[in-house]
């Protein structure tokens, strides 16, 4: 069964009303579906908001969060190179159906175990049914709320004919696809405030629960106002065949994660965990290009690294997500300078929704006025650089946390302009026989490569930096100066007055000289960092204004080059 024998066998047997019975009235069917996409985005194998208290619960380092959250994201970029082909048959309560009893059933498993293999091996299938799930119910919204059949822009042999046509269509992308990545960030941003919530008034397993009732709620929208349809052809569209290179790929972005998330606590390559790892994932990596490269009907098309646009795509959602971990300074410092809770931190994420709309709205404005990609993009790093900024003249000990929603919206205004559009550069004229794998290839980097560069590279950094700052603070803390001896006894005779003994009151303003040490060192590190993530921003803008960006001729689709303009 070929790829436009599903898609030209769908129209006739859809409903009228698809994919609700007739009784549904339309805004009603549109409430469900984006009530659907509630569970989508938010359930997960482990959720940051409330890792301080699965750490607690569980007994496990924060690692195993961060290292449990990248792997759902593996599962979801492993889905990818389906997508076409499961939602073109256009079986919504199928998908649903069997989607959701998943979900829910691994939610529950989540919630009751401590085994970290268990965790690690259900995010990695929620990811995969998640995207399933994310996919159908896009398409299916987009259809039912807009009436426009929105596979015909993926299947292969719809292509504009001529130059006009793809700079239309790229032009509308250009527009559409802001709009939906703010829906999509909106949706996560509500369920992550959600869960933050459940996790600090309840036991953080209430999370799941809250999750697997959400779940229910999918469940039974689904049974009741969905009606069955069958398969437009007499073959089910998925090819099992291929799941062996859906195993080598999930393995050789998992030991890549494994390095990144742990090579901080094992000290790197001094550890035989890390070296295993690594040539793990070199391993896999030359078996998963060779299958690729000799099986006829591949998982994932190597041809689509020839594009320039996508190569250009990989490069700046690394420096876009590399960059953007610069977000975890504004964390530590609400943290360690205002002892802040999750609920607060949450609370100060929900900024970030603001910061969102400013990027849609000013995208959806000098679109209109014909704005090249690389206005837009060095404007985001500028933004990200301003945010950055920002944190460098206001980090100190006398900080105010209302005012750290600045740089939270600075950042996600810069983060939307780049987040949505890299997107669109990178897939523009792109045949559509290659988005498949070109999703594959997003959701990779941007969720799981770069990221976890990212991550490692500023944990490690802060870490050694702040370790600097304690061994050079440290030396002027003693009893030679006169304010650090003068609150030394202080908190002595303040502890001894609350009936502790001598030697404890001594070792209690130790650990408090000791604190006040740490404190300073982390806003130095805090602030350090803030200015080199300036320069790195700044770099990159002006990059984006000095590079050519290529666009494919498509006047020789046999022929792979460019022409610059």
């Amino acid at each position: 069964m070929t790829q436009a024998e599903i898609y030209t066998a769908v129209p006739e047997h859809l409903p009228k009303n698809f994919p609700f019975y007739n009784w549904v009235p339309k805004p009603l069917g549109i409430a469900f579906l984006i009530i659907l996409f509630i569970p989508i985005m938010t359930v997960s194998g482990a959720y940051t908001v409330n890792s301080s208290e699965m750490v607690g619960g569980l007994g496990i380092q924060s690692e195993h969060i961060a290292f449990i959250s990248f792997v759902t994201s593996i599962g979801m970029a492993a889905f990818s190179p389906f997508f076409y082909a499961l939602v073109s048959v256009r079986r919504q309560k199928l998908m649903s159906l069997v989607g959701f009893s998943l979900l829910a059933v691994q939610s529950y498993i989540c919630a009751n175990t401590d085994s970290l293999f268990i965790l690690a091996l259900n995010s990695l299938i929620m990811g995969f049914v998640r995207q399933t799930l994310l996919m159908c119910n896009l398409f299916t919204l987009i259809k039912y709320g807009f009436g426009i059949e929105a596979t015909r822009n993926v299947t292969p042999g719809n292509e504009p004919t001529d130059e006009a046509g793809w700079d239309a269509l790229d032009t509308e992308k250009k527009a559409s696809q802001p709009i939906i990545y703010f829906f999509f960030m909106l949706l996560g941003q509500i369920g992550t405030w959600i869960t933050a919530w459940f996790a600090y008034n309840y036991h953080w397993q209430m999370v799941y629960y809250a999750m697997l009732g959400a779940i229910l709620v999918a469940l039974l929208i689904t049974l009741v106002c969905m009606p069955y349809n069958s398969y437009p052809t007499k073959h089910c569209p998925l090819s099992f065949s291929k799941f062996g290179n859906v195993v080598v790929f999930c393995v050789m972005c998992c030991s890549f994660v494994y390095v990144t998330v742990y090579g901080k606590v094992y000290d790197w390559y001094d550890s035989p965990y890390i070296r295993w790892s690594t040539a793990i994932c070199v391993v896999s990596t030359l078996l998963f290009f060779y299958l690729e490269k000799t099986r006829r009907s591949p998982y994932f098309m190597l041809k689509a690294f020839k594009s320039r646009s996508i190569q250009g795509g990989i490069l700046l959602f690394i420096g876009l997500m590399v960059c953007n971990s610069s977000s975890m300074l504004v964390n530590i410092f609400v943290g360690v300078g205002m002892k802040t809770d999750q609920i607060q931190v949450a609370a100060l994420g929900n900024w970030v929704l603001l910061g969102y709309f400013i990027g849609l709205v000013v995208i959806l404005l000098l679109n209109n006025k014909g704005v090249h990609f690389k206005w837009f993009f060095a404007l985001g790093f500028v933004l990200i650089a301003a945010a950055s900024l920002f944190m460098y003249f206001e980090v100190q000990t006398a900080g105010l946390l209302e005012r750290m929603k600045w740089p939270v919206v600075i950042r996600a205004t810069g983060m939307m302009l780049l987040y949505s559009l890299i997107a669109v550069y990178a897939n523009q004229r792109m045949p559509y026989k290659l988005l498949s794998t070109w999703v594959c290839i997003m959701l990779t980097v941007r969720m799981v490569i770069a990221p976890g560069i990212g991550s490692a590279l500023y944990q490690t950094v802060f870490q050694y930096r702040q370790q600097y700052y304690i061994t050079r603070y440290a030396h002027d803390y003693d009893r030679t100066n006169a304010q650090t001896a003068l609150a030394y006894d202080r908190t002595a005779r303040g502890m001894q007055y609350q009936g502790k003994s001598e030697t404890e009151a001594q070792n209690m303003a130790a650990l408090s000289t000791k604190g006040q040490v740490q404190v300073q060192a982390t806003l130095s590190a805090i602030k350090e960092m803030s200015g080199w993530t300036i320069y790195a921003c700044i770099i990159l803008a002006g990059l984006m204004l000095v590079v050519p960006w290529p666009k494919r001729d498509i006047s020789h689709d046999t022929r792979e080059y460019y022409i610059r303009y």
